[in-house]
């Protein structure tokens, strides 16, 4: 269970889970928000799933995002460097593909890709976002730096920090 925050206010909360199957894993994310649409607040439910190898290389993903007046679903499928989409609203449904310059990864499974590829302090990483809400990539550039110790709700936790640049985001 994890807090969203904006602008220093609670708007709602998600919860994930890693789910171990026969070739890789499943990573799930359930989330609820509240949104001003038109001057009424709304709460949006979000889902995502991700279908990952071992090495939490994206498989496949299945994403849905629902105001309460009519939901989007994202059905994303990875290969090599091709994304095959279909897109469904309560207008119907559409399919495109997409060809990437590197396979894509989701915000759902950054964290995993990074700790696999190697929390070193002083590595750098550079990867592609693909957003299933607006449909858009990104890069996210990642600088791994000093281990620490920080403060837990029990008792000191070692973590790395990680610095990172996103969408102009520092």
């Amino acid at each position: 269970w994890r807090g969203v925050y904006y602008r220093n206010e609670k708007i709602g909360f998600t919860v994930s889970q890693t789910i171990s199957i026969h070739d890789g894993f499943e990573l799930q994310e359930d989330g609820r928000l509240q949104m001003s649409l038109l001057g009424a607040r709304n709460v949006v439910s979000i889902r995502t799933t991700a279908r990952v190898d071992r090495d939490f290389n994206l498989r496949s993903f299945d994403f849905s995002l629902d105001p309460g007046t009519g939901g989007t679903r994202v059905h994303g499928e990875v290969q090599g460097r091709r994304l095959h989409l279909i897109v469904a609203t309560a207008a119907g449904s559409h399919e495109q593909d997409r060809d990437l310059t590197e396979p894509p990864v989701l915000t759902l499974n950054l964290a995993r890709r990074l700790a696999d590829a190697g929390l070193e302090p002083g590595r750098r990483y550079t990867w592609t976002i693909f957003d299933p809400a607006t449909l858009s990539s990104s890069p996210i550039r990642l600088a791994v730096g000093s281990r620490e110790l920080v403060s837990g709700p029990r008792r000191r936790v070692p973590a790395f920090r990680v610095e990172t640049e996103y969408t102009g985001l520092h």
